[in-house]
């Protein structure tokens, strides 16, 4: 049997193969780090969406609003909406309920929006 010495190095089916393997890994790292970016600028947003509206709950606890029922907004950014609700409670205390939530524009009523509810002093 006649067995032919092979040359050192790599033939060019093992680096074309090499080649493939370390593209498709660069493609999914790619891929996985700009779905990370995506995710981070979204926590971003909704972590500044919160802090606006604890801001708009800490608005009306030191300026008492009007004592009826009414809802209004506030729009700070394009990426947000922060609605606000007053809710009277019958009785000799002038207090109402005060609900903030933060309104997104992709959806109307975004089940995962922060709510804070609490009870304001108002003004008759």
């Amino acid at each position: 049997m006649c067995m032919m010495k092979r040359k050192p190095g790599f033939t060019l089916m093992e680096v074309c193969v090499a080649l493939a393997v370390l593209s498709a890994g660069v493609f999914v790292f790619g891929r996985y780090l700009d779905g990370f970016n995506r995710i981070r600028t979204l926590e971003r947003a909704q972590a500044r969406a919160v802090l606006e509206a604890a801001n708009a709950v800490e608005y009306f606890v030191q300026n008492p609003p009007d004592c009826r029922d009414t809802s209004f907004a506030f729009s700070e950014a394009l990426a947000f909406t922060i609605q606000v609700s007053l809710e009277t409670i019958p009785g000799l205390r002038q207090i109402v309920w005060l609900n903030a939530s933060v309104v997104t524009p992709r959806v109307r009523t975004d089940p995962k929006a922060p709510v804070f509810r609490r009870l304001v002093r108002c003004v008759r």
